[in-house]
């Protein structure tokens, strides 16, 4: 599977619009608060999550670089949620990332006309949205690309373009860095 997925960093003011928005005109699918553990490597990205909301747990591994694109294969194996701090321990022993960021996101997530929108805050990233479908077959990208930002219009939000997603990511990995 691929997970197609559009970013937008958003004020606290657009956050709660487009939350009211979304109450109104979309299916909630609930809260879904996650810890996360990233493992940032140069082609690839694997995260260790637990989901706080849910009371479960995943690893996930995704076959691009962070904020390289908004198309990439993912792979996710769950695991008990008692083994998180486990599966971090793993995960840090048996890689050598270039970067590790640790975080608390507060999500809740949404569907409108087949697409996830997830409504997010983390220290990171402030206030955003996430817009994501998957697909089975790349082939189907750009309509999948389509049907995002669409919705993304429907609901007034501005979606970051690529260069914009990789720049934001590369200023928190060196803020990171830096604060280390």
């Amino acid at each position: 599977m691929y997970e197609i997925e559009h970013r937008a960093v958003l004020t606290e003011a657009a956050y709660k619009e487009l939350s009211e928005k979304l109450a109104r005109k979309a299916t909630l699918l609930g809260a879904d608060d996650k810890e996360v553990s990233y493992y940032i490597f140069p082609d690839k990205l694997l995260k260790v999550v637990r989901n706080i909301s849910k009371g479960n747990a995943k690893l996930s591994l995704k076959l691009n670089p962070l904020g390289a694109g908004s198309s990439f294969q993912e792979f996710e194996v769950p695991f008990p949620e008692d083994s998180f701090e486990t599966m971090k321990n793993i995960c840090a022993g048996i890689s050598a990332p270039d970067q590790i960021i640790s975080g608390t996101q507060k999500r809740t997530n949404y569907e409108y006309q087949g697409i996830e929108i997830a409504l997010k805050w983390s220290e990171d990233w402030g206030y955003h949205a996430e817009f994501e479908i998957m697909i089975s077959d790349q082939s189907e990208k750009e309509a999948a690309d389509n049907r995002i930002r669409e919705v993304a219009r429907t609901f007034s939000v501005p979606l970051m373009t690529e260069k914009e997603v990789a720049a934001f990511s590369a200023k928190v990995r060196a803020k990171k860095k830096a604060s280390k």
